[in-house]
């Protein structure tokens, strides 16, 4: 089995696990504190194993979940296929490109996404496209560190950890990216993430809106 393979499936096996213990500290809260202003036609980039799912409030009338990872897909349809009052379906498309017309959501969201896109530019211009008028992007993503040596460090390692943590960068500076993408951003909120290392604790949360 090729390497990529191997990678992809360890990490789907291993992820919910493995974030245990932050989403109980912070993450779990951070995702209901965002997602409650989710509503009618939405799409999540990044579904991975469906964290999110429990979250999202009954106001969203049609959800839809993209993850490209082939691994990751069969966690989350493992979740979705269990009983649930939400209209939902999966696909595989990637950030970068969304088999949809403009303008085809209410909400997209990203949690912890934005970091691991081959491009976030890309991304953020597509995430655009497909929002309606004053539709929201909901996001929760960790940033470059504003401390010189941490940063530092970041970028030395940031190969290496790409490579054992789904292709994660360290050193994107997202709410910088999601202004430039032409967005308003409506509130944002910097905290760590609890009991995650320091390279890689440094995390925003928020939403941006599309201009009428």
């Amino acid at each position: 089995m090729p390497i990529k393979k191997i990678r992809s499936y360890l990490m789907a096996k291993s992820y919910d696990f493995a974030m245990q213990s932050t989403e109980q500290r912070c993450l779990t809260r951070w995702r209901k504190e965002i997602l409650a202003t989710a509503h009618g036609d939405l799409l999540e980039i990044g579904a991975g194993t469906g964290i999110n799912l429990r979250h999202y409030p009954v106001e969203t009338s049609h959800i839809t979940l993209s993850e490209p990872d082939a691994q990751m897909r069969k966690q989350l349809m493992r979740k979705v296929a269990k009983p649930n009052d939400k209209q939902i379906e999966v696909t595989a498309w990637g950030a970068e490109s969304i088999d949809m017309p403009d303008a085809s959501y209410d909400t997209i969201v990203s949690t912890l996404v934005l970091c691991s896109v081959s491009c976030q530019q890309t991304s953020l211009q597509e995430i655009y496209r497909l929002l309606r008028p004053s539709g929201s992007l909901l996001f929760m993503e960790h940033i470059i560190s504003d401390n010189p040596t941490i940063m530092a460090w970041q970028r030395r390692i940031e190969p290496l950890w790409s490579f054992c943590a789904g292709d994660c960068r360290l050193t994107r500076n997202t709410a910088a990216a999601v202004t430039a993408a032409g967005f308003n951003i409506e509130w944002l909120t910097e905290e760590p993430m609890l009991g995650a290392p320091a390279f890689v604790n440094r995390t925003i949360r928020g939403v941006a809106k599309k201009p009428d």
